[in-house]
């Protein structure tokens, strides 16, 4: 069997997506059922392939970055990076990166310091010049997927957000996004917004520079511009602020 020989070698994604890959030099379980998924998930039927809100988030949160900063040593803070690729793309790019997250990050860089705790409970001993989070606010306080606890009905994304203002450097910037929808409706793993209602909140801490809203239709992302095209889901849109402290 070929699978056994010596050159044996089989790759496939890690779930941080694709600039970081599993590589596996010695046959067993884990190697098999990656060289299966190699071998078989770039047949999945196309109904089953979701594009999910990354398509938008990841190349406007490098657009506006690169937009607010020239050259490399930025001071950067990322809140739940442990399914991010974006910690380790900065730092290699020679920026100074400490991302925080409940659980553990699984890669390490010189220029990465990675923390395993409460963003809203962590004292932090500086501040930075750019803070960002993508899809994780919305999820303070909805601990029960994660922790088996009750979900606490509170303010901790508006906490959250006070918190980021407040590590900014004056001349910083914050990038945010989060889901969003027409209508407020009950959830149960996350916060549902509105346009109207991001606006009012980010307001009372920060300067908004730019803000788009996106919806998913036909797994297809579009610029949703006018209010009448606001997702009747939140699953199906995201919505994305680029922000400054205000002083």
């Amino acid at each position: 069997m070929k699978l056994l020989g010596k050159n044996f070698k089989v790759s496939y994604a890690y779930p941080l997506g694709y600039p970081v890959k599993v590589v596996s030099r010695n046959f067993g379980i884990r190697a098999l059922l990656g060289w299966l998924f190699q071998k078989y998930a770039a047949t999945a039927p196309t109904e089953e392939l979701l594009i999910s809100e990354r398509i938008i988030e990841l190349p406007l949160l490098h657009q506006w970055f690169s937009q607010s900063f020239k050259g490399p040593g930025v001071e950067v803070l990322e809140i739940g990076h442990v399914a991010s690729s974006v910690s380790l793309e900065l730092a290699s790019l020679g920026h100074f990166v400490t991302g925080i997250d409940l659980r553990p990050y699984p890669f390490t860089h010189p220029n990465l310091k990675s923390l395993v705790g409460d963003f809203l409970e962590y004292n932090f001993p500086k501040s930075f010049d750019c803070i960002y989070s993508l899809s994780t606010i919305e999820h303070f306080g909805f601990t029960e997927r994660y922790d088996n606890k009750e979900n606490v009905d509170n303010r901790m994304d508006e906490e959250a957000f006070a918190k980021i203002a407040k590590l900014l450097k004056s001349s910083g910037r914050a990038i945010i996004s989060v889901p969003f929808e027409h209508t407020l409706v009950p959830s149960t793993w996350f916060r549902i917004y509105t346009r109207d209602e991001l606006n009012k909140k980010l307001s009372k801490y920060f300067n908004i520079i730019e803000q788009r809203f996106y919806r998913r239709d036909n797994n297809q992302w579009s610029q949703a511009i006018e209010h009448s095209r606001d997702p009747v889901s939140a699953r199906d849109g995201v919505a994305i602020f680029l922000l400054s402290k205000k002083n």
